[in-house]
């Protein structure tokens, strides 16, 4: 039901609202001095939100009216201002979408990828489907008589898909074998005894995991309520979760250009990798004796220690990575370098839940194959159809 109100909220504000697109050039100050807005609307904002306001990007469609402003500034996020009395409020606030959800078996007679395409019209299911599988299975030499079971579900705004479909489950047969998966909650696939497609084999990678024996407890993200300030708001890195006192090491080797407190950071360290790279390490206990602005550190020295400092719900390390001045998502950069090929398995509580999916999915399987699909409406023109009403 609030998701119901929302959306109506939001329409109705539309259907009132003039649409505008981002200038070329503007900033965000620049826009709220161009619309009478006071500055300090930006200056009060901490550093991830001010950070979030210098993507928006030229061209962006917004929408304004007396009392109010929304731009999106992602897929999923968007800038509202609020005009109430003469004063103004800045909040991020998530996007309304519709998340659709499907299903597809197709028997193969000459193309996976071509007769897939023509049920669906999304390029980015194969692409998809591929993912889960982590090239251990070759669809290329799929031949006639093998087949694909997929159910998925897919983030839809006004008719149009603002993301890959995400497969939930999935039943690859070739030749007579059968190749299940199954999405878990630690956002991986699995078959039905728990082993992972997925193989980790020995690699270099240039920048390393900063802290060793932790969990991931929070990802970067553009949309994300936080748990102290109660709001949406980006999360531009990741969160390491560990015991104070936990060492943290360089993730590549550089120069310390920032050493001290940092806002809502705490104590913090930033480090310049060169070719318009840095690196970001926050909310510290302490940091090694010896380091100061203008160190330079190796690859792998640690650096500092696991805390709590600044703005925090408990001991983690806050670790962000900056292109030319602008977030990027860490787990894209940052790997564990391996020595041996390592084949992930569920155990315990996962592997349980795992196979509560298995079993509640074996009948699901068993209908669409026997009684027919039902494919997320696709995009032809100006009308959502669905691929059965193409002839």
């Amino acid at each position: 039901m609030r998701k119901i109100l929302l959306s109506l909220l939001i329409l109705s504000t539309l259907l009132s609202a003039k649409s505008y697109r981002w200038e070329k050039g503007t900033t965000f100050l620049s826009f709220l001095k161009k619309n009478n807005i006071p500055q300090k609307l930006y200056y009060n904002l901490d550093s991830d939100d001010k950070e979030l306001m210098a993507e928006i990007r030229a061209g962006q469609k917004y929408t304004k009216d007396a009392n109010k402003i929304l731009i999106p500034v992602t897929d999923e996020l968007q800038i509202q201002i609020l005009k109430s009395n003469k004063e103004y409020k800045i909040s991020l606030e998530p996007i309304p979408f519709d998340l659709l959800k499907g299903s597809i078996h197709l028997k193969i007679k000459k193309s996976l990828e071509k007769e897939l395409y023509a049920k669906t019209h999304s390029w980015g299911l194969i692409k998809s489907l591929k993912q889960v599988y982590h090239n251990s299975i070759k669809f290329n030499k799929m031949k006639k008589g093998d087949s694909v079971t997929i159910f998925y579900e897919q983030k839809r705004r006004d008719g149009k898909a603002i993301s890959n479909p995400k497969i939930l489950a999935s039943l690859v047969t070739i030749n007579k074998k059968k190749f299940y998966s199954y999405l878990t909650e630690d956002g991986r696939y699995y078959d039905s005894t728990g082993k992972e497609y997925r193989k980790i084999k020995k690699s270099f990678t240039p920048y390393i995991r900063p802290v060793n024996h932790v969990r991931i407890s929070s990802g970067f993200t553009h949309r994300r309520y936080h748990p102290i300030l109660h709001r949406y708001k980006a999360h531009l890195g990741v969160d390491y979760a560990g015991r104070i006192g936990t060492p943290i090491k360089a993730t590549a080797k550089g120069k310390i250009i920032y050493k001290g407190w940092k806002g809502g950071y705490g104590k913090c360290i930033i480090i310049s990798h060169g070719g318009g790279m840095r690196s970001l390490y926050a909310h510290m206990s302490r940091y090694r004796k010896g380091l100061k602005v203008g160190s330079y550190v190796p690859q792998g020295k640690v650096i500092g220690y696991i805390g709590s400092t600044g703005r925090s719900t408990g001991p983690h390390l806050h670790f962000g990575m900056y292109k030319h001045g602008k977030a990027i998502n860490p787990g894209r950069y940052v790997q564990l370098k391996k020595t041996k090929i390592i084949v992930n398995r569920l155990k315990g509580k996962a592997y349980r839940a795992l196979r509560k999916k298995v079993v509640s999915y074996r009948k699901k399987f068993k209908h669409v194959e026997r009684s027919g699909d039902d494919p997320i409406y696709v995009k032809k023109g100006d009308y959502l159809i669905k691929r059965k009403e193409l002839s």
